[in-house]
């Protein structure tokens, strides 16, 4: 029961960012940020929310975890107010890298197509 409570919370949770990205936030270090996942702890008292940056900039998304990690009581008390829980998660922001690694994946695939492709008579 509370493994299915925790995936609703985090889906939740996950939504009510987003719409914050969206229409709440205002800093443009914040302005192209994918919210990927969210992990609720099973006691709800922890969440992690990992986020991708929609540009591959080094320094932007470094920039961007920092600006993530002061705001993020900002985000816990608009999700207390959203969500009707006993207490508010802690938000631990965390970057997600499985789009990059897609990405890298991809382009290796490509290559080797090209190459068998020059190879085959």
């Amino acid at each position: 029961m509370s493994g299915y409570r925790a995936a609703r919370v985090s889906q939740r949770i996950q939504q009510e960012i987003s719409v914050m990205f969206e229409r709440d936030v205002s800093d443009p270090r914040l302005t192209s940020v994918n919210v990927t996942r969210v992990e609720v702890s099973g006691d709800l008292r922890y969440a992690k929310i990992f986020v991708a940056p929609i540009t591959g900039d080094e320094d932007a998304t470094r920039e961007m975890m920092d600006t993530l990690d002061r705001a993020s009581g900002f985000f816990r008390q608009r999700i207390a107010a959203s969500l009707d829980l006993r207490v508010a998660p802690e938000i631990r922001f965390r970057l997600d890298r499985a789009i990059e690694k897609g990405e890298r994946f991809l382009r290796v695939l490509e290559q080797v197509r090209a190459s068998t492709n020059r190879n085959e008579p």
